[in-house]
């Protein structure tokens, strides 16, 4: 403490010489600190920093951290580089609005910043924003992957979001985008360097997605000198179609998380076929559970840990009800949003119509709107109710029903039936034909039929979309069978020339389940 006081004694007493040769101004004493958390221009800085920014030529500019702040520290030159850990002294001051360390003395240390690092990105907040023994049995696997984004933020490092395309999806990627975003900027990081948000139209982290991701990350290492960033993969990346994706990425070095809610087909041990090329993997399967809790709730939940100022009531209630999840946690998020199930329904509907419609596109800013802009939703629920007539209108008559032990079976061929490249989709017209051939009946399972792929509906896991595939690839393994999905809705891929047969054996499929029940 005495050297402390003696070096501050000097300091001032070279700043007193210094005002002097300026016309003998009067000095104004310094506070001196170590650490960014109460920073003003005025101060003097005397701590432990790690770089995690170095910008050259010309004076030399760090983006320094306190491991928790990041401050600019700018000095004539200095060999000192990314990810070095050092002692700083200098004048804090502002410059276009920041605040800048004006470097007078900077010297290695062998100070355990990543112990200071881990310990101040420990989640503020850990409780749920509703009351959940679903949560609750996961609460673990929340914490550890909010803990290991805020580590990610507070050390500099860019986070690649990979989403879902459709209105479940797009409020997970959302939710952590704002989440991310508000704790990058209170913390003086610039979320247009550190964040990407990118949807994917495939339900699987598919090849295209992995080699466009590639691509932004060489060009963050290797053209901006940026660290490896974090990528999560939410409301996908859980079943083996994802493997080549997390392998490839993991041998780049990025690590990866996913938040998902599908059922990941293989599970071992409470590990899934994934698992041993990602940092951490929350999945309700994971837990015994099954995929009613969707992504958007997953996602909101992490969002609320990685940010204990985040909040957007909305959210996971538009997710539950776009993902038609039916579970109490669907009712509670409902009822805390302040809005009706129809309206939150509509805006879910406007996200799915504009994700479509916007493909590849994030829709920075266009999805935040749908949440405030009454009539917009409006406007573009009026103009899905058109396509939904017409689709309607051109499906339904030749819609074929039937009854197999006590199930109603409906199937319909979509590649001759449905507008192709127009919304709603295929498989969004299968979920409305379904909803008509459900009115009134307890066990309806519906078939949507397209060269080589069927797309599933029902309303109880009589037979499960999983089963099905298993005993298609059991019987017929010249026709490639592969897909996934929920236990009630699902898509199923097979070689084109099997569509007939592939149709017929799960029609055979479920009167064996009612044979085996007698």
């Amino acid at each position: 403490m005495k050297n402390e006081k003696n070096d501050s004694k000097d300091y001032h007493k070279n700043n007193n010489r210094n005002n002097d040769n300026k016309g003998n101004r009067p000095f104004k004493k310094q506070d001196k600190i170590n650490d960014f958390t109460n920073a003003k221009a005025g101060d003097y800085f005397d701590g432990v920093c790690k770089i995690v920014r170095k910008a050259v030529p010309g004076p030399v500019i760090f983006v320094l951290s306190d491991g928790m702040f990041a401050v600019d520290g700018v000095i004539r030159e200095s060999n000192f580089d990314v990810d070095d850990i050092v002692k700083v002294s200098g004048s804090v001051d502002e410059r276009a609005g920041k605040l800048q360390i004006e470097i007078k003395k900077i010297e290695k240390t062998d100070f355990d910043f990543n112990k200071l690092l881990d310990e101040k990105s420990k989640p503020v907040r850990t409780d749920f924003s509703i009351e959940s023994d679903r949560f609750n049995k996961m609460k673990i696997r929340f914490v550890e992957i909010a803990h290991q984004i805020r580590k990610a933020i507070l050390n500099n490092q860019p986070i690649l979001i990979r989403h879902h395309n459709d209105s479940d999806g797009i409020n997970s990627g959302l939710a952590i985008e704002r989440s991310c975003k508000g704790l990058m900027k209170r913390l003086g990081i610039n979320p247009e360097y550190n964040l990407y948000r990118s949807p994917s139209k495939a339900p699987f982290y598919e090849v295209a997605d992995v080699f466009r991701d590639i691509s932004l990350v060489k060009r963050l290492v290797d053209v901006h000198e940026q660290k490896n960033p974090l990528i999560l993969v939410l409301d996908n990346g859980s079943t083996p179609e994802d493997v080549f994706g997390m392998k490839t990425m993991k041998s780049l070095g990025c690590d990866v998380i996913v938040i998902d809610h599908h059922n990941p087909v293989e599970l071992k041990d409470g590990k899934t076929s994934v698992c041993p090329y990602l940092l951490n993997h929350l999945n309700p399967y994971m837990f015994g559970l099954d995929s009613e809790t969707c992504a958007g709730m997953l996602c909101y939940e992490t969002a609320r840990m990685i940010d204990e100022e985040f909040e957007n009531k909305l959210m996971p209630a538009i997710a539950a009800i776009s993902d038609r999840s039916n579970i109490e946690e669907t009712d509670e998020y409902i009822e805390q949003s302040g809005k009706s199930r129809e309206s939150l329904g509509k805006i879910g509907v406007a996200i799915d119509f504009t994700a479509y419609n916007m493909r590849f596109d994030p829709g920075k800013g266009v999805f935040d709107e749908l949440y405030v802009n009454e009539e917009l939703v409006s406007m573009i629920n009026e103009e899905v109710s058109k396509g939904v007539e017409t689709q309607l209108q051109s499906t339904l008559p030749y819609l074929r029903t039937q009854e197999i032990n006590g199930v109603t079976f409906s199937s319909i061929d979509l590649e001759k039936y449905t507008l192709r490249f127009t919304y709603p989709t295929p498989g969004k017209v299968l979920g409305m034909i379904h909803d008509k051939v459900a009115e009134g009946k307890d066990a309806v399972i519906t078939i949507g039929c397209l060269s080589d792929m069927v797309i599933v509906r029902a309303t109880k896991p009589i037979l499960p979309v999983q089963t099905i595939i298993d005993n298609l690839q059991k019987v017929m393994p010249e026709a490639n069978v592969d897909g996934g999905g929920h236990e009630m809705a699902g898509a199923i891929k097979f070689v084109q020339a099997h569509s007939n047969s592939v149709l017929q054996n799960i029609k055979q499929q479920l009167r064996n389940i009612e044979l085996n029940e007698e």
